[in-house]
């Protein structure tokens, strides 16, 4: 098998693979509208932004659906350079909450993207109003698409810069915790959803991610 056939065939694998997970994640929620899924890891790499965005554009090319993808990984945010966008807001514009004046088009139909705040690497003016933001940001969603998917930072470590994934779940419908095969530990794993379900998250399912964790940001 030539190189360019192994890569089509790979590519075909992951794209019914993310189909399934879609459906499956659809079927939990009871096919309900407007839906919000929350995409979350036990830890840094383990690949749950790559799998946040590709069930985003799955959803949005079944033409059933119009939806949000929100980038509320605001220690860490990287969904933007999956669909090769700039973030220009800063946190005075996401303060105001105005979803939709802060949202992007992407060049999917039936997808748009709200990527993190072009400062998001000085928090220091929110006086701890983030939780505040995005819940308003998350309901602004919720009343405009069919399907709302949030990408927020993994569970560890924690670090008091970046935006709690747990208290994140207790806004969404659902949770999908990726973990990467064969690398991260299962202690870690059982803890995080220790985490989750000590908070009555709704945790939908487990994925195991079988890429390579690296130390790239395209794959936090």
């Amino acid at each position: 098998m030539s190189q360019i056939e192994h890569a089509r065939r790979t590519a075909l694998e992951q794209t019914a693979e993310v189909k399934r997970i879609l459906f499956a994640t659809r079927h939990a929620l009871n096919n309900r509208e407007p839906a919000t899924l929350l995409v979350t890891s036990a830890a840094h790499g383990d690949g749950k932004s790559v799998l946040a965005a590709a069930l985003a554009v799955a959803a949005a090319r079944s033409g059933k659906q119009r939806v949000a993808l929100l980038d509320l990984n605001w220690y860490r945010p990287t969904l933007h350079q999956f669909f090769e966008t700039t973030p220009t807001h800063p946190w005075q514009t996401f303060m105001a909450g105005d979803l939709s004046k802060l949202i992007t088009s992407s060049a999917i139909d039936a997808l748009d993207v709200l990527a993190a705040p072009v400062d998001y690497a000085d928090q220091t003016s929110l006086n701890g109003q983030s939780f505040l933001i995005a819940e308003r940001l998350i309901a602004q969603a919720k009343a405009r698409y069919h399907l709302v998917i949030i990408d927020s930072a993994a569970i560890f470590p924690t670090n008091r810069m970046m935006m709690d994934p747990v208290m994140l779940s207790g806004m969404a419908d659902g949770v999908v915790l990726v973990v990467l095969n064969k690398a991260t530990p299962r202690q870690q794993v059982r803890k995080a959803q220790k985490v989750l379900d000590s908070t009555g998250a709704n945790i939908l399912g487990i994925i195991a991610n079988q890429g390579t964790r690296t130390n790239s940001r395209r794959t936090s």
